[in-house]
C-alpha cells in the first residue's frame, strides 16, 4: 500500500511513477534538469532552492509549459525531455497533480533575472540536501530516484 507523506495538517503528497494524467487538474509542471556530468539543475527563489517550473498558463500543453518555464527561471533550452509521473497533492480535502519530467539540458544561455528567480545552479546530487530542506523527503527523494533510474545515474 502506498503511503503519504504528510506535509501539514491540511496537506499530504503522494509520488505516483508514470502517472496519466487524464481530466485531473493540474497546477504545476517541474524538470528534473541534468548536465553532461549529471549535475541536476536547481534555481533560487528568494533564499530558497528548488527545482525549476511552474504554472501552466491558458491552453499551454504540459511540454510548453515546462519549456517556458525552464527558459524563464533558468535560462535554458532542453533536449530529451521524459514524462516521470505526478505528484498528487490532497490539500484541504482538494486533489490535484504537479506534472514531473526529467532532461537533458539543450542549450545554457546567460541567466538573465526576469522574474522571481535570483540564481541558477548545477549540483552533484549528493550534496542536494546542503540546497533543498525537503530533498531527503519521501516524496522529493522518490522523484530523484524515478530521474536517476531513466538516465542510469547510480
Amino acid at each position: 500500500m502506498e503511503t503519504y507523506e504528510k506535509i501539514s495538517e491540511n496537506c499530504k503528497l503522494l509520488w505516483h511513477e508514470g502517472f496519466e494524467l487524464s481530466n485531473q487538474k493540474h497546477t504545476q509542471v517541474s524538470g528534473y534538469v541534468f548536465n553532461d556530468k549529471n549535475e541536476l539543475l536547481i534555481v533560487r527563489n528568494d533564499q530558497t532552492w528548488t527545482i525549476p517550473g511552474g504554472h501552466p498558463e491558458l491552453n499551454e500543453t504540459y511540454l510548453e509549459t515546462l519549456n517556458r518555464e525552464l527558459m524563464e527561471e533558468a535560462c535554458v533550452t532542453l533536449k530529451e525531455v521524459n514524462y516521470l509521473g505526478a505528484v498528487e497533492v490532497v490539500e484541504n480535502g482538494k486533489t490535484y497533480y504537479q506534472l514531473r519530467y526529467t532532461a537533458k539540458v539543450n542549450e545554457l544561455k546567460p541567466f538573465k533575472q526576469e522574474w522571481e528567480i535570483g540564481e541558477r545552479k548545477f549540483v552533484k546530487l549528493n550534496d542536494l540536501a546542503n540546497h533543498i530542506k525537503w530533498s531527503k523527503g519521501i516524496t522529493f527523494s522518490s522523484q530523484i530516484e524515478s530521474a536517476k533510474k531513466f538516465w542510469n545515474i547510480k
